[in-house]
């Protein structure tokens, strides 16, 4: 049973351990997408601004090569332009009595320019427009095509006479258009990031989970070897006891007799074993339960039809063997605490009590049997035997079962007993699957 929880502890450890990574790479992932998208949109609005600088410079000098063609020719030419830069949606001209004397939107060339005039002098705080290099002006407004980016340069003749200004606008729209096609892409890449991520945990986590398991099975078989160790000594030790006895009055062929019955029993036992179970920590788990049971004063019986092969199911050691091992363990628990029954003339009955297991394999099928001799189970708590905490004997029992059962249901298969008040009881587990 404890071995048991230790797994069950063992294992939530390894799934919080996944979980937590999980979350880790997936919260990492996210706040690294996040900080390039921030800077890379920072470093989108200093492009934006930096771009309309240089494009206004180029249209500023372009417009002094037009400036003395007519407005039909001007307003072709210019059109020409901005068709020309992909980077900008709108060109106006404003001549230095604020009329426009151009405009990408056609009618609005010749009408009054209602907006504040640009002072080309002086660097203004907040939102006001900022000098961004002598002629230049950058500033966020809105217009008769909606909110924009702006970009004034002042216009001189020859002499340095001032003779208006040039805008070039980027529309908010556009704008937008190119932050969402940034932010998508990143959106993109930390999913994809993430995917990636995820396939890679996944596969860390399929061989950790590997080695997990191997490491258990390995700690499993230890424990049944210390288990079987153990029960053996002490079984050892009563049989010294019986061989001291024997030779300390004399008996010395019977001692002999003795002492070769339980060792031809013993290579018996272990070679039945060994040869009906292919499975090296399920054979050590039945090596040490028989050895438990003589400890008990159960005569632990193996069905004549024992056959485990691996080949047959696929089903995991430690599954098998926490299994067998559960029902083994309440199979002999309920036999040693069986009143001990009386004759007629009041002496104790000597009957042994027996536990007959049986496993059998076939072509993606198991069936394992546990009968014993215990106590059986009264109708009243027949129902009760699966549920979680509930025991007979005593607090803080009464999962062993519960799990077993969960286990077993995981595994695609069922588990069911029929059970005789004073008689004994019997657990059937029946397992199928598809390799």
């Amino acid at each position: 049973m404890k071995t048991n929880f230790n797994r069950i502890t063992l294992n939530a450890l390894r799934k919080e351990i996944k979980r937590n990574h999980l979350i880790l790479i997936i919260a990492v992932t996210i706040l690294l997408t996040a900080g390039g998208a921030v800077i890379n949109l920072s470093s989108n609005d200093k492009a934006f601004n930096q771009a309309l600088i240089d494009t206004s410079v180029l249209v500023t000098r372009l417009y002094k090569f037009s400036k003395n063609m007519n407005q039909e020719e001007l307003t072709a030419y210019m059109d020409s332009v901005v068709n020309d830069l992909p980077d900008i949606d709108v060109i106006s001209i404003v001549d230095k009595d604020n009329k426009r004397i151009y405009h990408a939107h056609h009618q609005l060339i010749n009408t009054q320019f209602d907006g504040t005039h640009p002072d080309f002098q002086v660097t203004k705080e907040g939102n006001a427009p900022q000098l961004a290099k002598e002629g230049f002006l950058v500033e966020n407004s809105t217009g008769p095509s909606g909110p924009q980016r702006r970009t004034y340069s002042a216009i001189y003749d020859e002499k340095g006479n001032y003779e208006g200004f040039l805008m070039i606008i980027k529309l908010r729209t556009s704008m937008m258009s190119v932050t969402l096609h940034t932010v998508l892409l990143f959106v993109i890449v930390t999913f994809a990031a993430i995917l990636i991520e995820l396939a890679i945990s996944m596969t860390l986590s399929k061989k950790i989970k590997k080695q997990f398991m191997e490491f258990a099975e390995d700690l499993e078989g230890t424990k049944f070897l210390v288990d079987s160790m153990r029960a053996n000594n002490h079984d050892f030790t009563n049989k010294l006891h019986v061989i001291l006895g024997l030779i300390q009055i004399e008996e010395y062929e019977k001692a002999q007799n003795y002492i070769e019955n339980i060792s031809i029993i013993q290579r018996e036992t272990i070679s039945r074993v060994m040869n009906a179970i292919d499975n090296a920590s399920f054979a050590a788990l039945l090596i040490g339960k028989i050895a438990r049971a003589s400890e008990c004063n159960v005569k632990f019986i193996l069905n004549d039809e024992l056959h485990f092969s691996s080949a047959d199911i696929d089903i995991p050691s430690e599954a098998l063997v926490t299994i067998c091992g559960n029902l083994i363990d309440n199979a002999l628990d309920s036999m040693n605490m069986k009143p001990v029954s009386k004759k007629a003339d009041n002496t104790e009955c000597t009957a042994q009590n027996e536990l007959r297991f049986g496993v059998m394999t076939t072509k993606n099928s198991l069936l394992i049997t546990v009968r014993d001799t215990g106590n059986g189970i009264s109708d009243s708590i027949k129902d009760k035997v699966f549920e979680n905490g509930f025991s007979t004997k005593g607090d803080g029992r009464g999962v062993g079962l519960y799990h077993t059962k969960l286990l077993i249901e995981s595994l695609g298969g069922t588990i069911s007993f029929e059970s005789q008040e004073g008689a004994g009881t019997c657990f059937v587990v029946s397992i199928k699957n598809e390799r």
